[in-house]
């Protein structure tokens, strides 16, 4: 068995983001720019197809490199995590 790890994606749910966080979410991963819909696409039909008859037991990270960077965070980081009262 395998798995499509899909990174930030521009679909539909965007929508509930403020404009502020969308203005960023390219700058997540060293591509600088959102995957869509059709990159998670094609990773599922490469580990679908014959191509990767011998792949088993992966995780397809399809990020454009966010991993790399670390954590992330492209909406800003969430108020909870800020316990030292700022830098």
């Amino acid at each position: 068995m395998n798995c499509v790890a899909p990174g930030t994606i521009e679909t539909e749910g965007f929508t509930v983001y403020p404009p502020h966080a969308l203005a960023r979410f390219h700058e997540a991963n060293p591509m600088k720019r959102l995957g869509n819909a059709w990159d998670v696409a094609e990773a599922s039909v490469y580990l679908a197809s014959d191509a990767a008859n011998f792949v088993t037991g992966e995780v397809l990270t399809v990020d454009g490199g966010m991993a790399q960077w670390g954590v992330v965070w492209p909406a800003g980081m969430p108020d909870y995590f800020d316990v030292g009262g700022g830098a």
